[in-house]
């Protein structure tokens, strides 16, 4: 499958608040997804202070389910809609998480100092960046000596059968916005040659997996999903970067 451009839109459409509603459609359907990349960042580390920082944020329930499990970090959701900033604040303040905030902000120019950051997360947001090498730079940039970054996403080259799957599950508009998402995805194999050719050291592409301890931590919610009988791992893939 060839590569499409940039979305230019998260879902196609110029309404931003009826692309906001379908976007939490998605959120509420793949809503175990958060929870598994959250506990999986045990691996990673021990994260018991500092700043960490959710790129493309939109409705904010990965910086949200972090702040939970990491209470003495601080966590910045970033989006560069303001829409859906606000809705995250108010998400984050019903859940009453008080060590999360949301800032409007661009991934391709992050507002926080050189080697700051403890810990960058992104769950399928670099589909949508228009300079994805400048956004790994900015990543690099802010990522403290030691911290890494954890960033999911789709992958081009997902099984057809996967896709369909998944596709069938969605209401059309949404189902039409997942199709063009995939087709903007990258697949490995670029997502590595970008990285080398930044110089970026000590990171790693894979398909995404669970350990045991995050499945068994979340299987509740797994066998609550309306997803549950499609591997959604397939669907995606890690990028983990390590600065020095």
């Amino acid at each position: 499958m060839q590569k499409n451009e940039r979305l230019e839109e998260e879902f196609g459409l110029e309404d931003e608040e009826q692309a906001l509603r379908d976007y939490a459609l998605v959120v509420d359907l793949l809503n175990a997804n958060y929870s598994l990349i959250a506990d999986e960042l045990f691996k990673l580390g021990e994260f018991k202070q500092g700043l960490a920082i959710d790129m493309g944020t939109g409705l904010g329930s990965l910086a949200i389910e972090v702040a939970k499990r990491y209470p003495h970090m601080e966590v910045i959701g970033i989006d560069i809609s303001q829409k859906a900033i606000g809705l995250a604040g108010q998400k984050a303040k019903q859940a009453e998480i008080r060590n999360v905030e949301f800032q409007l902000a661009d991934i391709h120019e992050m507002p926080f100092e050189d080697n700051s950051c403890d810990l960058v997360v992104s769950h399928g947001a670099m589909h949508h960046l228009r300079d994805i090498s400048r956004a790994f730079n900015s990543i690099y940039r802010i990522l403290k000596p030691g911290a890494c970054a954890y960033l999911t996403d789709l992958r081009r080259d997902a099984p057809p059968e996967v896709v369909k799957g998944i596709e069938d599950n969605l209401p059309a508009s949404q189902a039409r916005a997942f199709i063009n998402s995939i087709k903007a995805s990258y697949i490995p194999q670029e997502l590595e040659e970008i990285l080398t050719r930044l110089n970026i050291k000590n990171f790693a592409v894979s398909a995404q997996k669970f350990s045991r301890e995050t499945i068994i931590k979340n299987i509740k919610k797994l066998r609550e999903s309306p997803m549950r009988s499609i591997d959604s791992t397939k669907l995606s893939q890690t990028v983990v970067i390590n600065k020095a």
